[in-house]
């Protein structure tokens, strides 16, 4: 390619670009009320969302009580979260709870699905699939409170149980040898109705056609599943996969209203520590370097999964 050719391509790259940054901004001029309605909710994303978080990352590095000014102290914060025992155990709670999330958000939800996608009759699988999803309107207040009424270590059904058969009676969620098990075994038997109403979508969005093929072809259900169906669901899979990677890293409802983060820090985690620091120490510098923490794991969880989660086959729906 000669040096001409290059400028005369260069020069034309430039041309279309401009051309196109011209026509972008004429559009914009013939539609500026969609901009003027828009103003306000780009004013309330900036004072209650990106301004709180960019608030945060510069407190993380201060001393700051929420109300009087913030000195800063640089790098104190962070240095203590490393320190402090209680703070890396909340860490490895943290990591230990959000595994075991994925892996029964991601299971047995599935199965459910899988299971409902199976049955022939509409009539019957839509009467399953209400009462995978019913539970949803229920408050999950309610639910943790159900769960902490079993756990009593007095009258809950689950020590009067071990009494019956003359088992000797558990500490469950006073007892920090079995409070994090007991925090994971919440939920039972653990199928959200929104994760499978997500994979259900994905199975169902799976074309007829390459399914009937693959039973004229003599292919077992097992077999359409694992080579099949779970490749064609991938994209669902990555949406739980990270929906409950950031919600197991920022959740601390259980620790709130059950166990405290305790006992002896047993149940702890960060976004509870974070709380704890900010709402009853008012130490709001060490809550804003948790807070910075968690998001940059937060993200970079994300891109791993993002990264890491491929689908090797893909369809178009027709």
């Amino acid at each position: 390619m000669t040096e001409s050719t290059v400028k005369v391509n260069t020069r034309t790259t430039f041309t279309r670009s401009r051309s196109a940054l011209a026509e972008t901004l004429h559009q914009m001029k013939r539609r500026w009320y969609c901009y003027v309605m828009l103003s306000g909710t780009f004013a309330l994303l900036i004072s209650f969302a990106y301004y709180p978080a960019f608030s945060a990352v510069y407190h993380s590095f201060t001393l700051w009580d929420g109300f009087r000014p913030a000195t800063w102290v640089g790098l104190q914060n962070y240095r203590e979260i490393f320190a402090k025992t209680i703070f890396r155990q909340a860490f490895v709670n943290m990591f230990l709870l959000s595994t075991w999330q994925v892996i029964r958000a991601g299971l047995f939800p599935l199965i459910g699905a899988a299971l409902l996608y199976r049955i022939r009759s509409e009539r019957w699988a839509y009467f399953f699939r209400l009462l995978f999803v019913l539970p949803i309107v229920v408050p999950g207040v309610v639910g943790i409170q159900v769960w902490r009424q079993l756990f009593e270590p007095n009258i809950g059904l689950f020590n009067e149980t071990l009494k019956l058969f003359g088992a000797r009676p558990l500490g469950w969620l006073n007892d920090p040898k079995t409070a994090l098990a007991s925090l994971m075994f919440m939920g039972f038997p653990w199928i959200d109705g929104v994760g499978l109403l997500i994979y259900l979508a994905g199975f169902l969005a799976i074309p007829i056609e390459v399914i009937e093929a693959a039973i004229v072809d003599g292919a077992s259900s097992w077999k359409r599943f694992f080579a099949m169906e779970l490749p064609l669901i991938i994209p669902q899979i990555r949406l739980i996969v990270i929906l409950n990677v950031i919600g197991a890293f920022q959740n601390f409802g259980w620790q709130l209203l059950v166990t405290r983060g305790g006992p002896m820090g047993a149940t702890t985690v960060p976004a509870w520590e974070m709380y704890h620091q900010a709402i009853n120490s008012g130490r709001y510098g060490v809550a804003s370097a948790i807070g910075t923490m968690l998001f940059v794991l937060i993200f970079a969880m994300t891109l791993i999964n993002n990264a890491s989660i491929r689908s090797n086959v893909e369809y178009q729906a027709q």
